[in-house]
């Protein structure tokens, strides 16, 4: 059974896709821009982990 936000988010997926096929565009390249996007809106975040991770690397694992 469904629960109301799944049955939502599946209608709002349905729309979504429609709309983006009127306009041209593929539902899937256009959730990957989404990605990328995300991804690229996030990049200072991601690699000041990336720095807090090399920080508290092992002298055992460097290489």
């Amino acid at each position: 059974m469904c629960t109301v936000a799944s049955k939502e988010q599946k209608q709002n997926r349905s729309f979504a896709e429609k709309l983006l096929r009127i306009r041209g565009k593929d539902y899937e390249e256009w959730l990957d821009e989404q990605h990328q996007q995300v991804i690229q809106d996030n990049q200072e975040l991601i690699l000041e982990a990336l720095e807090a991770k090399l920080s508290f690397k092992s002298p055992a694992h460097q290489d």
